[in-house]
Formats: C-alpha cells, sequence, structure tokens
C-alpha cells in the first residue's frame, strides 16, 4: 500500500489559528480529497507542527492528523512564521518515510523544507511541494527545492501564471489544483430578512484590511434607506489590529451594526453565507480564497479587489459577483444593492459558477492525477 502525506510545516499558532481550527477547518478540501484517496487504497495523513512536547494523532472523521513537536526555536519566535524546525517529525520521515510527501507551504518555503526535501531525495522518496501565494524564495536553496520537486501545485491559474514568470519556475512542471467544496452542502436558501447582511470571513488580521468592511457599512448606513448590518466570522489573529477595528467602529457609531462570532466550524458556515446577501473580501492578496467559492455555492456573490490575485481569476465583475478598486468599492456596492435585478441575476450566476468549475469533484481529481503520475 503507498502512503501519502500531506505536510504542513507550521504550527497552527504560526498561522494565527487554534489548534481546534486545524483539528476542524483548516485545509478542509485537501482533507476530502486525501480521504477520496484513501478510500481507493493509499495511506494517507496530515501532518502539522503543534507547541506541545509530545507528539499526538488525532482522528478526525476518517483522516489521520498527526502532530509533531517544534524543536527550534525552543522559547523565543516558537511560532515564528518559516522558523519552525522538528526534530520529532524530521526523524519520523528519516525512518518512517512515506512514498510521497506533499509539502504545504507559502512560496518562499523555510528551511526545514529544504532540509526535509534533500533528506528525502537521498531517500529515494518524492516529494511535491505546493505553493500557497505568489511570493516566492529565489536563493539557491529555494530553487533547489523547486527544481528537485516531482512537480509543483498551485490553486489558481492566475498564481501558475505570474510563477511561470519568474526565471526559477521557467521550465518547471506547475499544476493547477483547485480548491473544490462540497455544493451539496453549500447550497442556497431564500433570504426572508430585509436588513442588508454583510458577511466577512476570515481571520482578523490587518493582511484581510476589514476596516474596508466598516467602512463600507457606514458607507451603506448614510446613502440608503435599508436596516444593514455586518457579521465578522473568524479567529482573533492580531489582538492589536482588532483593537483598532473596535475603535473604528465606535468613530463611525457603527458599533451596534456589527457582530463578531469568532472561529466557527466549517459546516457551520453555512447559514451565514445563505443568510448574507453579500460577502466582502477586501484582502490586498488572496491566493485563493476558500471563502470566495463557499458564499458562491449558496448563492451569495462577493465583491473583492481587483488585482489581489485569487479573486481575479474566481469572479467576473457584474457577471457573478463585484471585483473593483480599493478606492471604488463602498460605491460598487451601494450601486450594486440598489438594483434588486443585478442582485439576483450575480446571485444565480454566483450559484452555476461554483457548481460548473469548484466542486470538490475538482480537487479530488487533480489529486488523483497528481499522484498518479509520481507512481505510475
Amino acid at each position: 500500500m503507498k502512503s501519502i502525506s500531506l505536510l504542513h510545516p507550521f504550527s497552527a499558532k504560526a498561522i494565527g489559528l487554534s489548534e481546534r481550527d486545524i483539528f476542524f477547518s483548516h485545509s478542509k478540501p485537501h482533507e476530502k480529497a486525501l480521504l477520496k484517496l484513501q478510500k481507493e487504497g493509499y495511506e494517507v495523513s496530515i501532518d502539522y507542527f503543534t507547541g506541545s512536547l509530545l507528539p499526538f494523532t488525532k482522528k478526525i472523521g476518517d483522516i489521520k492528523k498527526r502532530f509533531w513537536p517544534i524543536t527550534k526555536p525552543l522559547i523565543k519566535k516558537r511560532h515564528g512564521w518559516r522558523k519552525q524546525h522538528s526534530l520529532f517529525h524530521y526523524w519520523n520521515s528519516f525512518f518512517n518515510a512515506p512514498d510521497l510527501t506533499i509539502i504545504n507551504m507559502s512560496g518562499h518555503g523555510s528551511l526545514y523544507c529544504f532540509k526535509l526535501a534533500k533528506m528525502l531525495l537521498k531517500k529515494q522518496k518524492s516529494y511535491i511541494t505546493m505553493i500557497g501565494g505568489i511570493h516566492v524564495s529565489e536563493d539557491l536553496s529555494g530553487k533547489e527545492y523547486y527544481e528537485n520537486a516531482h512537480h509543483i501545485i498551485v490553486h489558481t491559474e492566475v498564481q501558475k501564471k505570474q510563477l511561470l514568470q519568474k526565471e526559477i519556475f521557467k521550465n518547471l512542471n506547475i499544476q493547477v489544483m483547485p480548491l473544490g467544496i462540497d455544493t451539496a452542502v453549500f447550497t442556497p436558501k431564500k433570504k426572508t430578512s430585509n436588513t442588508l447582511e454583510l458577511l466577512f470571513v476570515g481571520r482578523i488580521s490587518r493582511l484581510k484590511q476589514i476596516e474596508l468592511c466598516l467602512k463600507t457599512l457606514a458607507f451603506l448606513i448614510k446613502n440608503q434607506d435599508k436596516e444593514v448590518s455586518l457579521t465578522i466570522v473568524g479567529p482573533i489573529s492580531d489582538e492589536i489590529y482588532f483593537g483598532e477595528l473596535k475603535a473604528l467602529a465606535e468613530h463611525l457609531k457603527i458599533t451596534e451594526r456589527i457582530k463578531f462570532v469568532g472561529s466557527i466550524e466549517q459546516k457551520e458556515l453555512v447559514p451565514y453565507y445563505q443568510n448574507a446577501n453579500l460577502l466582502l473580501l477586501p484582502s490586498a492578496h488572496e491566493s485563493f480564497g476558500m471563502v470566495m467559492v463557499e458564499a458562491m455555492a449558496c448563492g451569495t456573490p462577493v465583491a473583492a479587489l481587483l488585482g489581489s490575485g485569487g479573486p481575479d481569476e474566481i469572479i467576473e465583475n457584474s457577471l457573478n459577483g463585484i471585483l473593483v478598486s480599493k478606492e471604488n468599492y463602498a460605491e460598487n456596492i451601494l450601486n450594486y444593492f440598489k438594483d434588486k435585478e443585478i442582485e439576483v441575476r450575480l446571485s444565480k450566476n454566483a450559484r452555476e459558477m461554483a457548481v460548473q468549475k469548484w466542486s470538490l469533484s475538482q480537487t479530488e481529481n487533480a489529486l488523483r492525477n497528481s499522484v498518479n503520475q509520481v507512481f505510475r
């Protein structure tokens, strides 16, 4: 039986999440695609780093998630992004290397990724690099890491195109694995509220530019007559930024119109998407943005920023969502709500496109194709 490990070489805290988020919410499309391979006869596992002192395994549904203690840095910057090493994981891979390791990391990689990849090659085991984002390491270690990979996985055609423009990727095998969702779970529901319900789903982090959501809410309250509310769902990754958002809400006099929900499991997101009139995604950069296709599958269009990456591939402005500049963001959303016919049309198109392009079967087929290339 061939074995496959999907390695996320970082702890939950390093990406602003809790281990509970890792247990139940993180990387669900990958998890479900691996489950499909498991049913087809492969031995699969998902690996993370942890701040715990000893390794442990958590079985979530039918998938095995393994957690390996961080051994470097020990105290200072222990949960620093791209700083983490785990001798527990390294030596387990040395003595029990899976037949295929899929390493999911930002394009900059990490010293641990580079070290692990060299060891796997010496043991004649294959690895695939899975890249989130378009910013990459172009030093010698990073170059060798990508060149020696069996192939590279990204999640959008936009990401692939941007990477191929960089010198170190020009002649490399880059393949797209779209992150799909279960469109039988994420389904539309008739909206009954007369309130315009705005929704943000994601980490409360400065990179997400959530202040634009608050300013958009204030703009809508001022410039149209309907009641408007904003629900923010997601873990707090930056307490200072969270405090700034609350202060901004008070300054704009919209505190009572905003609800902070915190982190919830993926399956609990469905009613939030179904009840929302619009998902706000004002991030400066999104490599893919799972929340986009989840919302669209529920018939809820998305308002994102032009040039932010993943949204440029997924959203077609005025066809299945709103894709505009930061400067015109609030004004375009106001115009959207002024025309009920546009709202109905975009909702219908969003659902249809999610089903056609981003169903879970797309992820399963792409991952199976990657694995078959390694083992053929």
